[in-house]
């Protein structure tokens, strides 16, 4: 069995030289590690009496690494890396941070707001937030809270529903009149994006599953991402695909209209869900509470 207290030298003085490496320079290392001068330049002298050989070449204040100092900074720099990768995954901080990811459009329209209502309120919690649109990115490991769209089922996580997803298409209120008028030329554009899943909608899966087909005679225009469709829609470009309870605050202040008796209920929803695998933190429960009555 090995015995790394006889095989490595004393753990600090390589602390040190990964300092000193970087720096090439024992003052700016000190300030670094909140030590003087001297204790680094004792540590490095150490390390070197352990070791047998040099590991810099002493000119003025300035150090020029040996060709040992070289090589064993390349291994040292990787197994401090590798460590304090590794203690930071397990060390659990004094107030842990909740880490919270979303689909962009959830988090755009409807998150943003709710979490900063959170940050406000006495129940508040250190946090960061992560958007994505891949589900991979999504589910991984280090996310204690996830908002995303699609079924309820997730296996290997907790699932509750925040909002069925119901579609319409709005846009302002000259655009919507526009939509209705019987001319077929001043119809407004459709404003499309591309699906990135296939549980997303967009307006041919919308005219498809709807059966309205006068919408498939309008022109389209495509947009980078359905978060720019809306902003579109908002500057009177075209009709947009809305999803509803994202939408409240531009609806309830006039605006963005949804167009009348053309609403589509997908059947599918939007979720805040929690890895089963491992106990919520108290602060991430917390979370998961506000966010849930916020709906």
């Amino acid at each position: 069995m090995q015995n790394y207290r006889k095989s490595l030298p004393p753990l600090d003085t390589i602390v040190f030289f990964e300092a000193a490496m970087r720096h090439l320079n024992f003052t700016e290392a000190a300030d670094e590690l909140y030590v003087t001068q001297a204790a680094v330049s004792k540590r490095i002298k150490q390390l070197e009496q352990w070791l047998g050989a040099d590991l810099f070449v002493r000119s003025g204040r300035k150090l020029v690494p040996t060709e040992a100092g070289t090589y064993l900074a390349e291994k040292t720099g990787m197994t401090l890396d590798y460590l304090d990768y590794a203690f930071r995954t397990i060390k659990v901080p004094a107030q842990p941070v909740v880490q919270i990811a979303s689909v962009t459009a959830l988090a755009t329209f409807w998150l943003q707001s709710r979490l900063r209502d959170f940050a406000l309120s006495d129940e508040a919690c250190p946090f960061n937030l992560k958007t994505a649109d891949e589900l991979g990115d999504l589910l991984g490991p280090e996310n204690d809270l996830v908002i995303l769209h699609g079924e309820n089922r997730l296996p290997g996580w907790g699932l509750e529903l925040l909002f069925d997803e119901e579609i319409v298409p709005v846009g302002t209120p000259e655009v919507v009149v526009r939509a209705q008028s019987a001319d077929a030329r001043d119809r407004p554009p459709l404003l499309n994006f591309a699906r990135m899943a296939p549980n997303w909608t967009d307006w041919s899966v919308w005219i498809q599953r709807t059966g309205w087909t006068e919408f498939g005679r309008n022109e389209r225009i495509s947009c980078a991402s359905y978060n720019q469709t809306i902003g579109r829609a908002l500057r009177g470009e075209g009709l947009a695909l809305g999803a509803l309870p994202l939408l409240t605050d531009e609806i309830a202040s006039g605006a963005l209209v949804p167009m009348p008796d053309r609403k589509l209920t997908t059947g599918k929803g939007y979720f805040i869900a929690w890895p089963q695998t491992r106990p919520l933190s108290e602060e991430a429960e917390r979370m998961k509470t506000a966010l849930s009555r916020s709906t």
